[in-house]
């Protein structure tokens, strides 16, 4: 049952509803950088409902979308395809990807010259900090991590008083030792408090995920430990992030 709500997902055969049961409307999106798509697969005969909640309709609002991240965002290991591709078609305004391979907390304030004007942020990052905190490029602790959200917050919100933050946790990984998930934890913890609810919100999608890669091969949906496949993979992460929203 999991795998056929990560297939009904890429094949956009879905249903989308309010806190109240209503259906919701879907239009295709615009998209401003080069993208390589996925091959639809016929839709299946069961759908799924996925609550409408604030992301979904910021997705559908007409408002300009700013994805930044690592090489998850970017679709390094998936020819191009970042996590957010099958959202896509929910999307009315303007797609915009700020991501590089390896980014960490770090880059986002240190490698970046100027960023886009956009009316939301959609920030995925922290996995190169946790996995690689012992090494010079990344946050060296968890409070420099909030630090480097922080400066990453305010450089934002120079650009856009009004814009909304969505900082998604850093993503789940498999077979490492047990201190990288304790550190893991604690850098989620620590985004969480952070993140105040309104302007910066806070969406952790670690446990839909692993409770998928928990009852299958994960060769399935992951490309290697800590990146995705596609369509698969991609598919259960829109999935996962867009299913932490609650309903508004």
């Amino acid at each position: 049952m999991k795998k056929l709500i990560v297939t009904i997902l890429i094949s956009l055969s879905i249903v989308l509803t309010g806190c109240s049961g209503q259906g919701t409307d879907t239009t295709a999106t615009s998209e401003t950088t080069a993208e390589t798509t996925i091959e639809e697969t016929e839709p299946a005969e069961t759908t799924i409902e996925v609550n409408n909640n604030r992301l979904f309709e910021d997705l559908q609002s007409g408002k300009t979308i700013c994805f930044i991240g690592d090489s998850i965002t970017a679709g390094t290991a998936t020819e191009g395809i970042p996590w957010y591709q099958p959202l896509q078609t929910f999307i009315t305004g303007e797609v915009i990807n700020v991501s590089e391979p390896g980014w960490t907390s770090v880059s986002l304030v240190n490698d970046v010259e100027e960023y886009p004007q956009a009316d939301v942020y959609v920030i995925a990052i922290g996995i190169n900090d946790v996995l690689y905190i012992e090494d010079a490029f990344g946050a060296a602790s968890v409070d420099e991590f909030i630090e480097n959200l922080d400066t990453l917050s305010t450089m934002l919100t120079d650009i856009n008083a009004d814009a909304t933050m969505y900082f998604i946790t850093p993503w789940p990984f498999l077979n490492f030792p047990d201190e990288t998930y304790a550190t893991r934890d604690e850098f989620v913890a620590a985004m969480s408090e952070w993140c105040d609810g309104e302007q910066r919100i806070c969406i952790d999608p670690n446990d839909t995920i692993m409770s998928v890669l928990e009852e299958v091969d994960t060769s399935v949906y992951m490309w290697n430990d800590y990146h995705p496949d596609a369509p698969e993979g991609v598919g259960l992460y829109s999935y996962a992030v867009i299913q932490q929203e609650s309903c508004i």
